[in-house]
C-alpha cells in the first residue's frame, strides 16, 4: 500500500477534480464526471459500462476480476450535489480549493468525498497487485441518484445492484 500522506494526496486531488465538475441537481449533467472516473479505472485495468435510463445523467459500473472466487468488495456512491448559490459562499463552490487544511466546495462533505476516497482505494489496490487482479473482486456503482428522477432510473439501478452482487468468476 502507499504511504498514507500519498493516499492522502492522491484522495485530496481526486476530490478537488470532482468537485471541479458542476453536478447540481436538477438538472445533474453527471457524464462528463462518469467519462472522468471510467478514464481512471479502466487505465487501471477494471471493466466498466456506463447505463444511462436518462440522457446526461448515467450510471458507472466498474469491475476487476479477481485471480479466484471468493468475497467481492463492493462500493457504491452518487456523484450529484443539490444547488449551491455562489453569492453565499465564501469560495467558489466548484473550485475545489484546498485552504486551511480542507477541501471546500459543493459535494465535499457529501459523496464526492466518499467516491475520492473510494477511487483512491481502488487504485492502490490495483498497483498492490502489480497490475495483476486481485484475489478478491472490486465491484463498484457509482451512480445518478437524487430523487428527482429516481423512478426514470428504477430499471437502470436494479440493474446496477444486480451486476454488483454477483461474485467474481
Amino acid at each position: 500500500m502507499p504511504e498514507s500522506a500519498q493516499l492522502e494526496r492522491r484522495t485530496t486531488e481526486l476530490l478537488q477534480r470532482l468537485i471541479r465538475f458542476n453536478t447540481v441537481n436538477p438538472p445533474g449533467n453527471e457524464e462528463a464526471v462518469q467519462e472522468y472516473l471510467r478514464g481512471l479505472l479502466e487505465e487501471a485495468g477494471f471493466e466498466c459500462e456506463l447505463l444511462s435510463a436518462v440522457e446526461g445523467r448515467p450510471n458507472l459500473v466498474a469491475r476487476l476480476r479477481g485471480r479466484s472466487d471468493g468475497p467481492v468488495l463492493s462500493l457504491s456512491g452518487h456523484v450529484d450535489t443539490v444547488l449551491a448559490t455562489p453569492s453565499e459562499w465564501s469560495v467558489d463552490p466548484w473550485s475545489g480549493e484546498l485552504r486551511d487544511g480542507c477541501v471546500w466546495g459543493r459535494g465535499a462533505l457529501d459523496m464526492k468525498s466518499q467516491v475520492a476516497a473510494e477511487l483512491a482505494a481502488a487504485l492502490a489496490l490495483c498497483e498492490e497487485a502489480g497490475g495483476r487482479s486481485p484475489a478478491t473482486c472490486c465491484s463498484y456503482s457509482w451512480r445518478t441518484r437524487r430523487r428527482a428522477r429516481y423512478r426514470a432510473r428504477a430499471g437502470s439501478v436494479r440493474r446496477i445492484r444486480t451486476r454488483c452482487a454477483v461474485t467474481s468468476a
